[in-house]
């Protein structure tokens, strides 16, 4: 299963999420989801912008991302495309 990005980031903690998987998990949605302790229907929802994560998914996300990617990042308009070099998740 591969991940599967919208033309445009729909908000900047999709962007910084596909830039993590894509990274630190060479692209392997299965293999970033079990890292992550979360599905990998969740993680596309969440990259695809169809999911707006709740307190209890944001905090699980910053904890694995080691606070990569807070609460802000999923209501805020993206800092560019899906792989522009200007700030990296952890």
């Amino acid at each position: 299963m591969k991940l599967h990005l919208p033309a445009i980031p729909p908000n900047e903690g999709a962007r910084l999420l596909a830039r993590r998987i894509a990274s630190a998990y060479k692209g392997n949605l299965p293999f970033a989801a079990r890292c992550m302790h979360v599905s990998a229907v969740t993680l596309q929802t969440l990259v695809d912008g169809t999911l707006i994560p709740g307190e209890e998914l944001v905090r699980d996300i910053a904890c694995v991302t080691a606070h990569g990617i807070g609460r802000l990042d999923w209501r805020s308009r993206p800092a560019g495309g899906w792989f522009d070099a200007d700030r990296i998740a952890a």
